[in-house]
């Protein structure tokens, strides 16, 4: 007899199980799936630039920073030049002064001349005279200008034209004469209960006027 042949181990079949509700999912999700990825595709594209205006406002930051840092060194570097230039010249400024006045010497503030002078104003009726004279600002400068002026106005009313003084007697009298008498009121004594009622409308229009200011 001859040798035994060896049995092979044969796999086993899987079972094949052919279900209708995935083919026919399948058969209708071609759009829906084309939907999924466009949408997938539109929401990286979204990610990606928001990324890229990220990195946009942060290059824009920093050359922002990097300007003002420039701008305020070279302001800093002008300063320090303005600085430099007026202690210069505030040195060579107290070294002139310092030399004038060693030559010579302050002697107060000058005074402005006086004034004093007279002007004739001649009138059809009238001839004055005007004098400007300069004041004293000490109290008895300012007694002796009002001594003076009250002088110079009894001198000037006692030149004036008669003519001129009559008439203005005539119209103050006519205006004495227009004006309307006024009655003189008969004094009454008040009884004890018109006393009484007054001093209640007293009291009763303070309490009002008290009321009033409270509810402002």
């Amino acid at each position: 007899m001859g040798p035994q042949t060896k049995k092979r181990k044969v796999s086993k079949i899987e079972e094949i199980n052919f279900d209708h509700d995935d083919r026919h999912q399948f058969l209708t999700g071609f759009r829906k799936r084309k939907q999924q990825r466009i949408k997938r595709a539109q929401e990286v594209a979204e990610q990606k630039n928001r990324e890229a205006k990220r990195e946009e406002k942060k290059r824009i930051r920093q050359e922002r920073t990097a300007d003002f840092q420039r701008a305020l060194e070279e302001h800093r570097k002008q300063l320090k030049r303005l600085q430099g230039e007026n202690s210069d010249s505030d040195g060579s400024n107290s070294e002139r002064d310092s030399d004038e006045g060693g030559d010579q010497e302050w002697e107060g503030f000058t005074e402005p001349p006086a004034v004093d002078y007279e002007a004739e104003y001649i009138d059809e009726d009238k001839y004055t005279t005007v004098t400007v004279e300069e004041m004293d600002p000490s109290k008895e400068g300012l007694m002796e200008a009002q001594e003076d002026a009250s002088d110079e106005d009894a001198q000037t009313t006692s030149k004036s034209d008669p003519k001129t003084e009559q008439s203005v007697g005539k119209t103050k009298k006519r205006i004495a004469d227009s004006k309307p008498k006024k009655k003189k009121k008969k004094f009454r004594y008040e009884n004890k209960e018109e006393r009484k009622l007054l001093r209640a409308k007293e009291r009763l229009s303070n309490h009002r006027k008290a009321q009033a200011r409270r509810e402002r």
